[in-house]
């Protein structure tokens, strides 16, 4: 009886046991799938989904031919994300192997942690992401994104600026339309199974990403190149400090070149601020032409009428002005041309400082040229209590203003067209996303100046500058230059006064003379020895218009064909390939596949040059000229040009590196050197050209 009442008690116990573990086991249950629930829940999603942002491709940007001088390039990234700390461990081992880093340090180097979300390395190549992907542990993800690229490297990049690592624009361009550029990024979901075996993460997108808006610069890549070697190879030349230079379609105000040379510029990779925009200085005897147009529009004096020049010096009460030259009496024209301080002062006392600080403001001087541009300044212009006479030509000889590079090209290019101020404009227009250019930006007149005949008539007086005045060194046999010279003294804010032995050197001017298209400007910073703005600023003035005009021979007799001026699709560029050293058939098949035409100087042989150089981008259907020589040829003879661009030519000559002259524009459709001639050193080939 006793056995059994224990028997039955030992089975009792083990019944509440059994029914106590089962009931907390229940309990657990409740609590974890009930009470619990949305905390683990969020764990799981933790674990196995989550979002990310989808990078937007970023716009395009072309020049104004259509050349891509900002591309994007796909590109795969690292980064970490470990499930526990062993997984933190296993990655920061396989990092600091693979990195080369030291022991212990890349758990610190690259914040990782569990369940935190870590950049490892992004822009890797290819075959280190294959490497990665077949080697790596769990926890680490190769990501696609996008880089910018810049196909032409430095030219132009104070213009277009730089991006972050994340695309978004920093300086330039590239920070200033950044908004339209940039598009919207998409959104994406993303799983991985329970043993977290996934290594890519599946894209599942919740928003699609939004390409950014593709747009068209008014630049000349062309132009561009051309400003910034001449203006290195000029600051370098005449040991200047600084260097700045703007060209614009003074047809209507786009601008088509700008940059500045600092030869104490280290590093070029950072972002830069553009210094024909943000740095002012005073112009000196440039912003004449401002007091010119006053009191030729207003006729303040008749172009017989003479004035006397003081011999130099004309005593101003406590204040003196001074010429750098001895002229007793001059006219008006004679003012100009010799840039006589004393001349041009006495007219603009007569024309009144009201009347000339008004007629500066509507010039655009003490304005922002391009609204919203980073770090643009407006300048300023100084108006007194009392305007007197020493005010007054002061400010006709470019003292007590400060401008902007852009803002004096501006006030040239108005004298150019004939009397009419735009608005600089820096956008040509859209592109779509097949290619087709819309929206073109319509230029806009700021204000109408002064008559055509005014115009005309100052023009003139620019060309005699040139030609017997104080730019004779601008004088070209290549093109016709008209423009103002300017050398002004620097202020030196410390001793209060200006300084004798520190300039501003500037040439401002327009080719071609008779019917301008192309303004511009070229400032130096206290160039030495020689600190005149026609021996320094004026010669590189001059050589920029020549090339430009050698590589463009049609672009002063035919209207221009700019990409918004039509609806056909951008043309597209191909990189020149590396033809040296092959056979002339197998240089045609490669040109060929390439949608570019080859023009050879003989039928058969190998290519021991070529034109452009390799690795040039160049748009579809243009033509890549090769001299062809067979093995047993020793002796150079001339190619047959006929045909051929005058650039085409000019490039061919110096290969030869023969003396040539060239006549006419267009196309070349005579030489003095006969085809197949044999070349000597001191040969000399005259080329005639014309549009064909």
């Amino acid at each position: 009886m006793k056995l059994k009442k224990k028997k039955n008690i030992r089975l009792g116990w083990v019944f509440f046991f059994v029914c106590f573990v089962f009931a907390s086991v229940l309990a657990r249950l409740v609590h974890l799938q009930i009470y619990l629930a949305p905390e683990y829940r969020k764990k799981v999603q933790i674990q196995a989904e989550g979002t990310q942002t989808i990078q937007a491709s970023r716009g395009l940007i072309y020049d104004r031919n259509g050349m891509i001088v900002a591309n994007n390039i796909e590109s795969q990234s690292l980064s970490a994300w470990p499930n526990d700390k062993q997984e933190v461990k296993e990655i920061a081992s396989f990092l600091e192997d693979f990195l080369n880093l030291p022991k212990g340090t890349a758990i610190k180097k690259f914040n990782l942690g569990v369940h935190h979300y870590s950049w490892i390395k992004r822009n890797l190549s290819d075959e280190l992401a294959s490497e990665i992907e077949k080697q790596s542990p769990k926890g680490l993800y190769l990501e696609d994104g996008i880089v910018r690229s810049y196909p032409f490297d430095f030219v132009g990049k104070q213009i277009i600026g730089f991006t972050d690592i994340d695309s978004k624009g920093l300086s330039g361009f590239e920070l200033w339309c950044n908004k339209e550029l940039a598009g919207d990024s998409g959104v994406f979901a993303f799983r991985r199974d329970g043993k977290r075996n996934c290594f890519r993460i599946r894209e599942q997108a919740i928003s699609q990403p939004v390409p950014g808006q593709s747009k068209v610069l008014t630049i000349d890549w062309q132009l561009q190149e051309i400003l910034e070697e001449e203006l290195r190879e000029g600051v370098i030349k005449h040991n200047a400090e600084l260097g700045m230079a703007v060209f614009l379609n003074n047809r209507n105000g786009e601008i088509i070149a700008m940059a500045h040379f600092d030869p104490n510029e280290k590093n070029r990779n950072k972002p830069q601020k553009l210094r024909v925009l943000t740095d002012l200085y005073e112009p000196g005897s440039v912003y004449k032409v401002i007091a010119a147009a006053g009191l030729l529009e207003n006729s303040i004096m008749s172009l017989d009428d003479t004035i006397y020049c003081e011999n130099g010096r004309w005593q101003m009460g406590r204040n003196r002005l001074r010429d750098d030259h001895k002229h007793e009496w001059l006219n008006f024209r004679s003012v100009i041309e010799l840039s006589s301080n004393i001349g041009i002062g006495k007219y603009a006392v007569e024309y009144g400082g009201e009347e000339l600080y008004q007629l500066s403001k509507k010039f655009g001087i003490g304005t922002k040229t391009l609204d919203g541009w980073p770090g643009e300044q407006a300048g300023y212009i100084s108006k007194p209590k009392r305007w007197s006479d020493f005010n007054v030509a002061s400010l006709s000889i470019g003292h007590a203003v400060a401008v902007n590079t852009l803002q004096m090209a501006n006030v040239m290019a108005a004298v150019a067209n004939g009397g009419t101020l735009y608005k600089p404009k820096l956008i040509l227009c859209d592109v779509d996303e097949k290619g087709n250019p819309f929206n073109q930006q319509r230029s806009e007149i700021i204000a109408e100046l002064m008559s055509k005949e005014t115009a005309d008539t100052l023009k003139s007086f620019l060309r005699g500058v040139v030609e017997r005045g104080t730019a004779e060194l601008v004088n070209s046999q290549i093109v016709t230059i008209a423009g103002k010279t300017g050398t002004a003294q620097i202020y030196d804010r410390e001793r209060k006064r200006y300084s004798y032995s520190k300039y501003m050197a500037s040439f401002a001017g327009f080719f071609p003379a008779e019917n301008p298209l192309v303004t511009g400007i070229v400032v130096m910073k206290n160039p030495q020895p020689v600190h005149y703005g026609g021996h320094t600023s004026g010669v590189t003035f001059r050589k920029i218009a020549e090339r430009y005009t050698i590589i463009h021979p049609d672009l002063f007799t035919v209207p221009t064909r700019m990409i918004a001026e039509n609806s056909d699709k951008i043309k597209k560029t191909q990189v020149v390939p590396n033809l040296m050293g092959q056979l002339l058939a197998s240089a045609k098949q490669e040109t060929e596949n390439k949608m570019l035409h080859l023009k050879s100087t003989a039928d058969s042989g190998f290519v021991v040059w070529q034109y452009p150089q390799a690795d040039r981008l160049i748009f579809e259907d243009d033509e890549i000229l090769v001299v062809v020589q067979s093995n047993d040829e020793q002796e150079q003879k001339m190619a047959d040009l006929t045909g051929m661009t005058i650039r085409e030519a000019s490039a061919y000559m110096q290969h030869l590196n023969l003396d040539y002259s060239v006549t006419g524009n267009g196309k070349v459709y005579r030489q003095s050197l006969k085809p197949g001639a044999i070349v000597q050193n001191e040969s000399v080939c005259k080329l005639e050209c014309k549009p064909i």
